[in-house]
């Protein structure tokens, strides 16, 4: 008589034990994940919300993204601000991604300066985005042919901050080595950006010759370099143009600059 009962009974159990891993295996909602400190459910969940309509609850989610460190969230909720009037919200996101030197950020901002008719700060922001995104520090390394003859190297380290003039001045050493010279030089230059991928520049060397030879004219290098600039955001650059300098030399080069880091990663693999 047990075993009968316990037959009719089987499928409750079973029942019960299916509800029940069920909701132990439940995978939670973005918004749970969200809640949890998920930056990527807080930005996901907000677009989700976006397409729904659901305009502050959008807001409110992509706030707590940005606040978690999610740059990409903060431009969107600046921007979408933005657009719907609200300024002053607008400006705390966006200033949060220009200060990790956002292009995008910085002609929001502009936008905003415009809409305030400061035209002054909206034409300062796009000076700044020209430029925002290069690398600070980069190495570059290129071939140089002299028209007296033969093949020759240069190496260069480039300093480019945001502070000399948005990225426009430059400070650096140069090492020039072909068949006739080897040099230690100390650059300067400029650089304007006509676009946020192309700048001619020109830069002025100074240094000594590192060589021992007799014929030179001076015992120290004086140069200069006229060229132009094609930018790949903040990797690096290629170069090209014409220099020349005290002792008579005129020469051709063509460069390539990488960011420090990336440098650095790459000397790290050979």
């Amino acid at each position: 008589m047990s075993f009968v009962r316990w037959l009719f009974l089987l499928p409750c159990l079973l029942t019960a034990a299916c509800v029940t891993t069920s909701e132990v295996t439940r995978a939670p909602t973005l918004e749970e994940k969200c809640d949890s400190g998920s930056a990527w459910a807080c930005e996901t969940w907000a677009k989700q919300l976006q397409v729904d309509g659901r305009t502050e609850e959008a807001d409110r989610a992509f706030g707590l993204a940005c606040a978690m460190g999610s740059t990409s969230a903060c431009l969107t909720q600046g921007k979408d601000r933005l657009a719907r009037g609200d300024l002053d919200g607008a400006e705390p996101p966006l200033r949060k991604v220009y200060d990790e030197d956002s292009e995008e950020a910085a002609l929001a901002l502009a936008d905003i300066q415009d809409a305030r008719g400061d035209v002054a700060g909206a034409a300062r922001f796009r000076y700044e985005a020209l430029a925002i995104d290069k690398s600070t520090t980069e190495f570059a390394l290129g071939w140089r042919v002299p028209f007296d003859g033969g093949v020759g190297l240069a190496m260069d380290v480039n300093v480019q901050p945001m502070g000399l003039k948005a990225r426009r001045l430059t400070l650096g050493a140069n090492v020039g080595v072909d068949a006739k010279r080897v040099s230690l030089n100390a650059t300067v230059g400029y650089q304007h950006f006509v676009t946020n991928w192309f700048a001619p520049y020109g830069r002025a060397l100074v240094g000594p010759y590192l060589d021992n030879s007799r014929s030179r004219r001076a015992p120290i290098n004086l140069g200069a370099e006229l060229g132009m600039k094609f930018f790949a955001g903040p990797l690096g650059h290629l170069g090209t143009g014409f220099g020349t300098s005290l002792d008579g030399s005129t020469y051709y080069f063509l460069e390539a600059g990488l960011d420090w880091v990336l440098t650095l990663a790459v000397l790290a693999h050979l």
